[in-house]
């Protein structure tokens, strides 16, 4: 069931990595259709490497747009950052923050996007996942007279 939620839900903390953490807002509408965008405009500019540079594009808008705090976060002398865009950009350089962004905050929204009518598709795509309705029969039914 897809449960609506009358007020959009306040922000909130993911442990990104180990003595890191990160205050998001929830993903909105808007920000899927900006990072699209984000991502639509990267890929005009690449030859080859659309598909990775779209995805990097789409995680870059998503958490440039909903990272509000963080903690844990600071410069090669110690001292804490904020999370300026550019502060962000630094942060998904590092393929581990980059990883867990994408899995813990933007992939949990897009799978929720993608839920229609309390139904999800099996994991191969054939109805072998799915799980059976009815019991098995107990003996095989008699054939029919010709």
């Amino acid at each position: 069931m897809l449960k609506l939620h009358p007020n959009r839900p306040d922000p909130y903390w993911l442990d990104l990595l180990p003595g890191v953490r990160i205050k998001v807002r929830p993903i909105s509408v808007a920000a899927i259709i900006g990072a699209r965008q984000a991502a639509a405009e990267a890929m005009k500019t690449q030859d080859g490497q659309e598909i990775f540079v779209g995805s990097a594009a789409f995680t870059r808008s998503i958490a440039r747009w909903g990272i509000t705090e963080w903690e844990g976060v600071g410069d090669a002398d110690g001292t804490p950052l904020s999370p300026s865009p550019e502060n962000i950009d630094a942060l998904l350089e590092l393929w581990q923050a980059f990883d867990a962004i994408d899995r813990l905050y933007i992939a949990p929204a897009l799978i929720l996007a993608d839920e229609k009518n309390a139904s999800s598709p099996s994991p191969n795509g054939i109805s072998a996942g799915a799980k059976p309705t009815a019991p098995r029969a107990r003996k095989r039914a008699p054939a029919v007279r010709t």
